[in-house]
C-alpha cells in the first residue's frame, strides 16, 4: 500500500512539473516586442481611443442627418377650466351684463404625431465634422507613439533582465573558483602551510558571493516582473528569455543622423494635430456669428372624448393637422461672448506654437545628446572591458604565485575583489551603453 502510495506522489509530482514547465514561457526580444504590442494595456487603451475616435466622427456626422421624432399622447383633464362669457353669446334675448359660466374641452384628449427637421446650413457643423475626423488622425499617431514607447521599455527591461543573468553567471564562475581556493587553503591550513586568518580572508569572500548572488537572483526576479509588467504578462506567470548580448550593435551611421529632421518624430506630429484642431476651434466659434437653417415638418391627428372607452373606439372621431417650415436663426448680439471665446482660443493656439518650437528644439537637443551618450557609453564599455580583461589576468596569475607558495593571501584577496568590481563595473556599463543605443534609435524613429 505505501509503495502505490510513493507511485502514486511521484507521478502526481511529474505531472505537476511537466504543467508547470509547459505553462512557463520563454521569449526572444521579437517576441517580447510582439507580445506587448497585443497585449500591453496603454496599447490597448489607445487602440480603444481610435475606436472612440471613429465613433465620434458618426456621432457629429449623425447632426446633419434628418432627425424624425413620433409622438403619443394621453390627457385627462380631471378638472375642466370654466370661462366666464356673455349670456348673450348663446341666448340674444338674455339681459345684458348676465354671463353664463361655460367649460371649454372635454375629459378625456388623445394626439399622436411625427415630427421632423433637416438642417440646410450650419456652419459649425461642417467645422465640428472635420475636427472630429482630424481627431481620428491624431489619436492613430498617439497610437503610434504609444507603441514606440513600448518598444522602449521592453527592449529596456529584457536587457536588464539579460545583464543580470550574465552577472548571475559571471558569480557562480567566482564562487566555484574561490571555492576551490578555499579548500586547497583549508588543507595547506590544516598541514601547518597557511595560517587561519588566510582561510577566515577567503571565508569572507566566499560569504559575499554567496550574498551577491542572492542579491543578483532578486535583481532578476524584478527585472523579470517589470518586463511582465511591461508586457501585459500577469506577474504571477513565469518567464524565461532566450536572447544574447553577443552580437548587440552599438553602430549607427553618421550620415542618418546628420540627415534626420526632428520634424518627423511622433512627437512633432502629435501637437501638429492639436495645433490643427486648436485652428479648428477659432473656425467652429467664428462660424457662429453666420445664421442657420432648418428645414421643418410635422403631422399629427389628435381626438377626444368624455367617455374614457370612447377614446379609441370604432366611432372615435380624430382630427389631423401637418405643418412644413423653414427657420433661420439670426445671431444678432451674445454680449461679446463670442468675440472673448475666439481671443481665448486664439491664445491657446499661440500657447501650441510656442510648445511646438521648444519641444523641436528640445528633440534637437536630444538627438545630439543621444549621440554623445552612446559614443561615451561605448567608449567607456571598451575601456571597462579591457579593465575587466586585466583584472582577471591579474586575480589568474596571483592564484597562480598563491598555489605555488610565492603570492601572499591578501594579494589574492584584493586581486580577487578587485576582478569581482571590474565585472560589477563592466556589466553596467554594458547596460549603459545599450540603453544609450535604444535611445540613439528613438530618437531617429527607428524603434516603429
Amino acid at each position: 500500500m505505501r509503495s502505490l502510495l510513493r507511485k502514486t506522489s511521484i507521478t502526481l509530482l511529474l505531472a505537476l512539473t511537466v504543467v508547470g514547465l509547459k505553462a512557463q514561457q520563454e521569449f526572444s526580444l521579437e517576441q517580447a516586442i510582439a507580445y506587448a504590442l497585443k497585449n500591453n494595456e496603454n496599447l490597448k487603451n489607445a487602440r480603444v481611443a481610435i475606436d472612440d475616435a471613429d465613433a465620434q466622427v458618426y456621432e457629429t456626422r449623425s447632426d446633419g442627418l434628418p432627425q424624425v421624432n413620433a409622438t403619443f399622447g394621453y390627457t385627462n383633464n380631471v378638472e375642466i377650466p370654466v370661462s366666464v362669457l356673455p349670456a348673450s353669446t348663446f341666448d340674444p334675448s338674455a339681459p345684458e351684463g348676465e354671463t353664463v359660466a361655460v367649460k371649454f374641452g372635454v375629459q378625456h384628449q388623445s394626439n399622436l404625431g411625427v415630427n421632423a427637421s433637416q438642417m440646410i446650413f450650419d456652419g459649425s457643423f461642417f467645422i465640428g465634422l472635420k475636427a472630429a475626423k482630424k481627431l481620428r488622425e491624431k489619436v492613430v499617431v498617439d497610437e503610434a507613439k504609444e507603441q514606440e514607447d513600448v518598444r522602449e521599455q521592453v527592449m529596456k527591461a529584457y536587457y536588464l533582465v539579460l545583464v543580470n543573468q550574465i552577472r548571475t553567471e559571471l558569480v557562480e564562475t567566482n564562487i566555484a573558483t574561490l571555492d576551490s581556493t578555499l579548500k586547497d587553503t583549508k588543507a595547506l591550513y590544516e598541514n601547518g602551510f597557511a595560517e587561519k586568518i588566510d582561510v577566515s580572508r577567503l571565508q569572507v569572500q566566499m560569504n559575499n558571493l554567496y550574498a551577491e548572488r542572492s542579491a543578483v537572483r532578486q535583481a532578476i526576479f524584478s527585472a523579470k516582473n517589470l518586463l511582465k509588467l511591461t508586457i501585459g504578462m500577469p506577474v504571477e506567470n513565469p518567464i524565461e528569455i532566450s536572447g544574447e548580448l553577443e552580437g548587440f550593435d552599438f553602430t549607427y551611421s553618421q550620415a542618418e543622423v546628420e540627415a534626420f529632421s526632428v520634424i518627423d518624430r511622433l512627437e512633432v506630429q502629435q501637437i501638429e494635430y492639436l495645433k490643427q484642431l486648436a485652428e479648428l476651434d477659432v473656425k467652429n466659434v467664428t462660424s457662429q456669428y453666420i445664421p442657420t437653417v432648418n428645414f421643418t415638418a410635422g403631422w399629427g391627428r389628435n381626438s377626444a372624448n368624455d367617455v374614457f372607452n370612447n377614446l379609441w373606439n370604432n366611432d372615435r372621431e380624430w382630427f389631423s393637422s401637418a405643418n412644413i417650415g423653414v427657420n433661420v436663426n439670426i445671431p444678432i448680439f451674445d454680449g461679446l461672448r463670442k468675440k472673448y471665446s475666439i481671443q481665448r482660443k486664439r491664445y491657446q493656439l499661440e500657447t501650441l506654437n510656442n510648445q511646438s518650437s521648444l519641444l523641436v528644439n528640445n528633440l534637437r537637443q536630444q538627438l545630439d545628446n543621444s549621440k554623445v551618450a552612446l559614443d561615451v557609453n561605448v567608449e567607456r564599455l571598451e575601456v571597462q572591458q579591457e579593465n575587466m580583461e586585466l583584472a582577471r589576468e591579474v586575480m589568474e596569475i596571483t592564484r597562480e604565485k598563491y598555489t605555488e607558495g610565492v603570492g601572499s593571501n591578501l594579494e589574492l584577496v584584493v586581486a580577487d575583489q578587485d576582478f569581482k568590481q571590474a565585472e560589477v563595473n563592466y556589466l553596467v556599463a554594458l547596460y549603459d551603453a545599450i540603453v544609450a543605443k535604444i535611445e540613439l534609435d528613438k530618437a531617429l524613429g527607428k524603434l516603429n
